[in-house]
């Protein structure tokens, strides 16, 4: 099956994105590592890929022409994605501080199991630290793979979506 060229751009960073968000939430969701403050930031960024990604695919479906914008534009979120991780990275190894929103500890959820399920609402819930990496897989954290597959996310979608155009 061969993808013809104003979708294959589009696709992978849809399909590169839609998945590191599912292995966001399945680590969130089913294995129970709670992201913390800079994670969403990350995760932010890929739901935008998502929406400009589908936005390109609609906009290729009905002929009209593929903005070369919107394919740039994917490739600078995808940056902007490999920068926040990377930057995560640093504060993980603490070769810089964080920003203060990261300097969450972790607190745990407050107890609802009371005849009052309102009086803890107004308890604040901390996110976890951003400078502890809560899993690790060759020695590199979420954060780093998330940069590293960002970055190679952007390089090719800039080779797939400008490939074709002839100058």
């Amino acid at each position: 099956m061969t993808i013809s060229p104003p979708y294959r751009a589009p696709l992978f960073a849809l399909l590169l994105s839609g998945g590191l968000l599912i292995g966001a939430w399945v680590s969130q969701y089913g294995f129970g590592y709670q992201p913390c403050t800079m994670c969403y930031w990350q995760r932010h960024v890929h739901k935008a890929v998502v929406v400009v990604a589908v936005l390109a695919l609609i906009m290729a479906r009905m002929g009209l022409p593929l903005s070369r914008a919107l394919t740039l534009l994917l490739v600078f979120l995808l940056l902007g994605s490999a920068g926040l991780a990377f930057y995560h990275t640093g504060v993980e190894f603490k070769w810089w501080d964080g920003p203060k929103t990261c300097s969450g500890g972790g607190a745990a959820l407050p107890d609802f199991s009371g005849g009052d399920p309102f009086a803890n609402l107004d308890k604040k819930i901390m996110p976890p630290s951003c400078s502890n990496a809560v899993w690790v897989f060759l020695g590199l954290s979420m954060a780093t793979w998330n940069g590293l597959l960002s970055l190679g996310g952007a390089i090719m979608t800039a080779v797939l979506g400008f490939r074709h155009v002839k100058r």
